[in-house]
Parts: C-alpha cells; sequence; structure tokens
C-alpha cells in the first residue's frame, strides 16, 4: 500500500497488487470519465455515485476513493474547512478539466479557499509508455496542452516514433491553474510498474476487473 503524508488530519492511500481491499470505502458506481461530481455524507449516497467521477465528503470517518488503472488518481485535502476529494482523471477527463470542476465546486459549496488545499497525483501512467494517435494529441495541442505531447521512441524500443502524453503534468499544471499550491506527483508509473499497480494498456486483453482504490478520509477528531 502507497500510503501519503498529506495531513495527521487525514489517511490517504493508494492500494497496489498485494493489498487486501476488503475496507470500507466509498466508490462511484460507475465512473464516465466526465467532469462530474457529488457531495457524499453516509455511505449510503454511493447511490447517487453513477456516472461520477469525483467524491467530496466532509464526513470525518467516510472513507472516499476512485479506481483506475493507468488513469491519474488526484486526491486532496483542506485543513480548513476539512474538505476531502477524490478524482478519476482519465486523459478525456483530463481534457474537460475534471480537476478545476471538483476544485470549483470545493470552493462553492464547502467554503474550500483552493490555496489551501494540499494533493497528491499517484500512481498512473507516464509520458514514457503513454502512446497515443495524432488525432489525441491534435485534442490536447488544441486545449493548449501541446508542450505535454513529444514525439518518443515506442516503450521499450529505440525506433518506431510515436506521440506521447504527459497526463500527470497535465493534471499538475490544472491543479496550479485551479489555485492549488501545495502539490505531490507520485513517480511511479503503473504501465513501467504494472507487477506492483494494475495497468490497463499493459495487461491488455487479460485486464478484467483489476483496479487501484486511491482513497482518502478524514480522522476523527478526539
Amino acid at each position: 500500500m502507497l500510503e501519503y503524508d498529506i495531513s495527521p488530519a487525514v489517511e490517504a492511500f493508494s492500494t497496489n497488487i498485494a493489498d487486501s481491499t476488503d475496507f470500507d470505502v466509498v466508490l462511484p458506481l460507475h465512473q464516465s470519465h466526465g467532469t462530474e461530481s457529488v457531495i457524499v455524507n453516509t455511505a449510503d449516497d454511493v447511490n447517487r455515485t453513477f456516472g461520477v467521477d469525483a467524491l467530496i465528503t466532509q464526513t470525518p470517518g467516510l472513507r472516499i476513493g476512485v479506481k483506475t488503472a493507468d488513469c491519474v488518481p488526484v486526491l486532496l485535502h483542506d485543513g480548513a474547512t476539512r474538505t476531502v476529494a477524490a478524482i478519476h482523471s482519465g486523459w478525456k477527463g483530463t481534457l474537460a478539466d475534471i480537476i478545476g470542476a471538483t476544485v470549483g465546486r470545493m470552493a462553492a459549496e464547502c467554503g474550500v479557499a483552493p490555496a489551501n488545499i494540499s494533493a497528491v497525483i499517484g500512481p498512473c501512467i507516464h509520458i514514457e509508455a503513454f502512446e497515443v494517435g495524432d488525432d489525441v494529441r491534435d485534442l490536447f495541442q488544441e486545449a493548449g496542452f501541446g508542450d505535454f505531447c513529444r514525439r518518443m521512441p515506442r516503450f521499450g524500443t529505440a525506433d518506431g516514433e510515436k506521440w506521447h502524453i504527459d497526463l500527470p503534468s497535465i493534471c499538475r499544471r490544472e491543479l496550479v491553474r485551479a489555485g492549488v499550491r501545495t502539490i505531490d506527483v507520485r513517480p511511479e508509473c503503473t504501465y513501467t510498474l504494472h507487477r506492483q499497480f494494475y495497468s490497463a494498456r499493459r495487461l491488455g486483453s487479460a485486464f478484467q476487473k483489476q483496479r487501484i482504490l486511491s482513497c482518502i478520509m478524514l480522522r476523527q477528531i478526539n
């Protein structure tokens, strides 16, 4: 288990392949690669999480999370308002700025000042392994992320160049644009470390329902 030292006030982690996942956690019933978020107050609110990619809570003891297997998990904590969020940012959600939308909702409905947020970008596919076609590269170029697109050899080769995109760095930029100042970008690449973290691209046709769970919870105040 990859634990994050965001604050003593929260528990935050991402699971790996060897971890048991028998703990209680509210996860979206279905992640749609969009920008929708839900504020959850109890575990029963899971019924409102179909088709959303971010969860927000101010309830101590309620562990929330998202599922990924190459996409970018982002965990947020604001100590001033005691608000946490878990975001699933795939390439489509990244383009649509789910991060900015979630931070905006935290500000509007929970009173969060973005500058007070601490963020962790968890294990995900990194630029060396995230190969895309010209059509996807063009979408990122048009969205203003051309600086994060590079022609590079195909993973594990010295030739056959393709476009590669730096998703975690784009997510970091979106956090900065949203006003977040404290950001930890984890170095773990799911594709490269496929024996430690699930990677849909690396597993190919063998990939089924395996997922990394990235979770965050406000600790109870004694």
